[in-house]
Parts: C-alpha cells; structure tokens; sequence
C-alpha cells in the first residue's frame, strides 16, 4: 500500500486571486475580496454571483482551494455588504457593516447573511446544494426564521 502523501500548496491571502473549488465534483470559481470575504460564482453563469461569506483561511493557506490567476475586484465586490448579527441571548438584530454595528429589525435583517464565518468544507456542502438544487443546512442554520 502507498502510504505518500502529496503536500498541498501553501497560499496567503491575496485580494483578487482567482480560487478554484472542487465542491463535491462541481468544479465552482471564487475570488478573494478583502479578508476574510471571499466571492463565490456560479458554475453555470460565472458573471453571476452566487454569495459573499467570510471564509476560514484553512480554505486557501493549505491548498485546499488553488489559486488560478487574479484580476481587479471590480463592480459591486469592492464595496462591503450588510450581514445580520442574532445576540444569542436577548435574540436582538443588528446589522453589521464596514467595522460597525446598528440596531436593525427583522424586516431589515431578513434577506441578509448572517455574519459569521465559514468553514471551507461548509461552503463547499453550500456550492454542492446550490449545483444540485439542494436545501443546504448550514444557510437553513443561520437564517432567520419568520419573525425572528
């Protein structure tokens, strides 16, 4: 029995790299926007973008998703967005956005991200979702339910 191992690239954080994602067979791109963000496209329609997460750098500092190239962050992926935050104990709303945090209601904090972060094989649970048509638990955790 082969028992070697292949070591993975070790990669840093680069804003604009190209990442390629083998998600369970489907091959999906993304690029890396200011950390943590990363912007995630979708296989079908590369021009459109699928959702920006914060992802966990064990995503790309061990070669688990390769860079390919990079380009200028362009268009809207140059500007932050708004998650939601949940106080797990009083269940306040709040929104999150460029290092700062105000009060928000459900109605505002509905059809936005949670903002926490992500682990690699998390996203890829997501993309794979996503490319079969797939409710995905890890998005189904961390939406608000109706009413908050």
């Amino acid at each position: 029995m082969n028992t070697t191992r292949i070591a993975k690239k070790s990669q840093r954080w680069t804003e604009g790299a190209l990442l390629d994602i083998d998600a369970h067979g489907h091959q999906c791109k993304a690029q890396m926007l200011k950390s943590p963000e990363v912007a995630f496209f979708d296989p079908l329609e590369p021009e459109n973008i699928l959702f920006r997460l914060w992802v966990h750098k064990s995503a790309f500092n061990n070669g688990r998703w390769l860079k390919t190239g990079k380009q200028p962050i362009s268009g809207d992926l140059e500007n932050e967005i708004p998650r939601f935050k949940k106080n797990a104990i009083s269940g306040k709303l709040s929104i999150y956005i460029n290092g700062s945090e105000k009060s928000a209601s459900y109605e505002e904090c509905k059809d936005l991200e949670c903002s926490a972060m992500w682990e690699p094989e998390h996203v890829e649970g997501r993309l794979r979702d996503y490319c079969e048509n797939k409710e995905n638990k890890w998005v189904k955790s961390l939406t608000l339910s109706n009413g908050a």
